[in-house]
């Protein structure tokens, strides 16, 4: 977990679960004080004693999804010693992630993108920066194994990871989340990247 994120209060956790609520089914431009405070059945001054601004709101929302999507990934990756097995899994347990989540991840990068917030698009490049970091650890885990190719850019080979997470949610949100994202409906692009990286 990062050093600098601080232990979330109850009332916090409540809100952080409000604001994606709100943001899932409304989207960003609907997310305000306002909102949250007649989601919640408060006050808007009572939600102003914890945070002042829609952007702290957010900031945070952005620290829940560090702390939880990056956990499921070490977590994940550590269950097995096989690169490839642990690429699969990070797979699985991304896309399981998104689906109990509707897929809040992608959809807060891609509203924190249309606010034009630099401080927020640092803090969200961050998270991912972190996520990338964690799967060129494994690809080059791999290439010390002998198991994925020895020229293989690992930069390049964990964001078309990333990548196809991300289409295949992008894909399901754009649907209205009307099918599951179960293992079979991602097996095959799982065996294509893993064809384009291996020895």
């Amino acid at each position: 977990m990062a050093e600098d994120i601080t232990e979330y209060t109850d009332k916090q956790k409540q809100i952080v679960e409000s604001a994606r609520s709100i943001i899932i089914s409304k989207g960003i431009e609907k997310l305000t004080i306002h909102e949250i405070a007649r989601d919640l059945g408060v006050t808007d001054g009572a939600l102003y004693r914890h945070f002042k601004s829609k952007k702290e709101i957010i900031s945070l929302l952005i620290e829940s999804i560090e702390r939880t999507l990056l956990k499921t990934v070490r977590d994940t990756a550590s269950k097995t010693n096989n690169p490839v097995n642990k690429l699969e899994n990070i797979l699985a347990s991304h896309l399981s992630y998104a689906e109990q989540r509707k897929g809040i991840t992608f959809i807060v990068v891609n509203e924190t993108l249309s606010l034009k917030d630099k401080s927020l698009q640092r803090k969200m490049f961050g998270v991912i920066n972190k996520y990338l970091k964690m799967i060129k650890a494994i690809l080059v885990e791999g290439i010390e194994l002998g198991i994925f190719r020895k020229d293989l850019n690992v930069a390049s080979a964990s964001i078309v990871f990333f990548g196809m997470v991300q289409s295949i949610v992008t894909l399901w949100a754009l649907s209205g989340f009307k099918y599951s994202l179960r293992k079979d409906r991602t097996d095959e692009l799982f065996r294509i990247y893993t064809k384009g990286v291996a020895c």
